[in-house]
């Protein structure tokens, strides 16, 4: 049986502190994203930082990177819900709004269509509700699957790629609430992103070194 609550306390105690510093500009977008009588230019810029930061939009041309942030923007400060209440079929269809506004402006690849943004629009869509949408990428998704299948947490069949993934990371999510609800997160301010770490941690194609095991 897997120690789920073993985990998240050890991930708590051990790495969320080294986490909060590898999501500096969060707070920051979430505010230029919320603010909607800020300057316009200054909410670009805020969310280019963002996108750029989590790596969503390279190899993008700039003026199509600027685009997609105006285009975020815009979805952002349409009349929409407060919050998502991390209900699933929401979450997915205001992730599939997004996505369609900003996959225009994404690379060809070489079939000729427009590169996949579903990494792109999960980001974009959490800085508009924080304490509700997972964040979705590669190394998230490849723990997220191993963790369903040592719990046994199967996604409702039939669903797309993200579908899949909100299905099974808010089932995850809510066994491991109550832990995160009992620790001590004080300064950390959006709780959900604890399950972010924890598979962004474990998702990592990469083995972690003694030594800097040791100076964590």
């Amino acid at each position: 049986m897997l120690d789920l609550q073993g985990i998240t306390e050890d991930f708590i105690r051990t790495r969320l502190r080294k986490f909060a510093t590898e999501t500096d500009p969060d707070v920051a977008t979430v505010q230029a994203i919320s603010d909607r009588d800020a300057n316009h230019e200054e909410r670009e810029k805020q969310v280019l930082i963002f996108l750029r930061y989590y790596k969503v939009i390279r190899y993008f041309q700039p003026a199509n990177s600027r685009e997609i942030a105006s285009r975020i923007l815009e979805f952002a400060d349409e009349p929409r819900p407060n919050a998502l209440d991390q209900n699933k079929a929401a979450i997915i269809s205001e992730h599939k709004k997004l996505e369609e506004r900003i996959q225009p402006f994404a690379p060809l690849t070489k079939a000729g269509e427009h590169r996949k943004v579903t990494s792109l629009a999960s980001k974009a869509l959490w800085c508009c509700y924080p304490n509700d949408v997972p964040m979705f990428d590669n190394n998230a998704q490849r723990a997220l699957q191993i963790f369903s299948r040592l719990c046994r947490i199967f996604p409702e069949p039939g669903q797309e790629e993200y579908g899949c993934f909100v299905d099974a990371w808010l089932q995850l999510y809510h066994k491991i609430e109550p832990v995160i609800d009992q620790a001590d997160i004080k300064g950390f301010p959006y709780k959900i992103r604890v399950l972010d770490g924890i598979l962004w941690y474990m998702g990592k194609p990469t083995f972690d070194l003694q030594s800097n095991n040791m100076r964590e």
